[in-house]
């Protein structure tokens, strides 16, 4: 089994910072959430479940031994990719110099701290998306290191990843053989503009409904649109939390007004769902609820590539996170196999497989 969003905390500050460079330490001391940007919108009761046991900080998973306890062993997860939690909002911080040093910074914490201490664990590397040379130069510097096994990006941005600013990004994570995971959050904070397009929700029970998933949906199309798997072949997507029941639809809408605009975009040269299916992967957590209706749902999922095109990923060890067990029992028989494993192990091109010692 292989698990693709395990979201470890920064619980020790202080360790933390003796990753970043002694000249910056002072203010990201000084700053509230570490000079992140961070969310106007709080979950009425926790953003995590109630059950878990908090570490330093007060926050579950920021310490290695809980991941072990209540993911690795607890569901016998094989493997799985650590993907951080506020960190990802590097990317939404106004000053790109500040963001590219908390991104060397985790990248360095994480290898320490997490990956040198147990091997079913892999790294997604945190690049500043808004200094896409500094975002590439980070990659180029740790593509060697077989810990890590993506590179991760918020759903949150200036503009849509489709757009040329981002080409040296996805071109350095294309050269590394490593996907580069679009993990939704982030919307609306810092120099990242509201999702939906109708202002700021008053609610985080609006913003956990659209935002998400408004920004996965922005940035596929956007991929899709500007051509970028013809631009840079090798590149695979995964996308991470912003759900999957709206898929179909945007597909078939998209595949349609491909149809008749063409013109307008005359370098994709074959229907947009076609590329999806060959590059672009997306992770199962939130899967939506049915009310009974998930015969539906399969079938729908269906006429887009799953379950070729879904990885498995718990989201612990957030409120809402789906454990394994009731993962598997929700699927389809047929599917299992290749939804919890197998297609996040070619996804990940034997990145995730453990390691000889292990």
């Amino acid at each position: 089994m292989i698990d693709c969003d395990i979201h470890n905390e920064i619980g020790d500050v202080e360790e933390f910072l003796s990753y970043v460079s002694s000249a910056q330490r002072r203010w990201f001391r000084g700053q509230h959430q570490l000079g992140l940007p961070g969310y106007p919108w709080a979950h009425p009761h926790s953003f995590y479940r109630d059950e878990l046991e908090a570490g330093p900080g007060g926050e579950p998973a920021s310490r290695i031994d809980l991941v072990q306890r209540e993911v690795l062993d607890a569901y016998e997860v094989d493997a799985g990719l650590l993907t951080g939690d506020v960190g990802v909002a590097v990317s939404l911080m106004p000053n790109p110099y500040r963001a590219a040093e908390f991104a060397r910074a985790h990248n360095d914490w994480l290898a320490d701290r997490w990956l040198d201490a147990e091997p079913r664990l892999r790294g997604s590397i945190l690049v500043p998306a808004q200094d896409p040379a500094a975002a590439a130069a980070e990659i180029e510097r740790l593509a060697g290191d077989p810990r890590f096994a993506a590179v991760l990006l918020v759903g949150g941005s200036e503009r849509p990843y489709g757009e040329p600013r981002y080409l040296p990004i996805l071109q350095a994570a294309a050269d590394a053989g490593l996907p580069v995971a679009i993990h939704s959050g982030g919307e609306g904070m810092g120099i990242s503009p509201a999702a939906g397009g109708a202002g700021y929700p008053s609610f985080y029970i609006e913003w956990h409904t659209l935002g998400s998933g408004g920004s996965i949906m922005a940035h596929l199309v956007s991929l899709l649109c500007h051509g970028t798997f013809d631009r840079v072949p090798g590149l695979k997507v995964l996308m991470m939390e912003g759900g999957l029941a709206w898929l179909p639809g945007i597909m078939w809408r998209l595949d349609t007004n491909w149809r008749g605009l063409r013109a307008e975009v005359p370098w994709v040269t074959r229907p947009p769902s076609e590329v999806l299916r060959e590059h672009v992967r997306f992770t199962t957590q939130p899967l939506e609820h049915t009310d009974g209706n998930d015969a539906l749902l399969w079938q729908m999922l269906e006429a887009v590539g799953a379950p070729d095109i879904l990885c498995f990923a718990s989201d612990y060890p957030h409120w809402d996170f789906d454990p394994p067990d009731r993962m598997l029992a929700r699927l389809p028989a047929e599917w299992r196999q290749r939804i919890m494993h197998d297609n996040a192990a070619e996804l990940f091109a034997g990145r995730l497989a453990l390691r000889e010692a292990a």
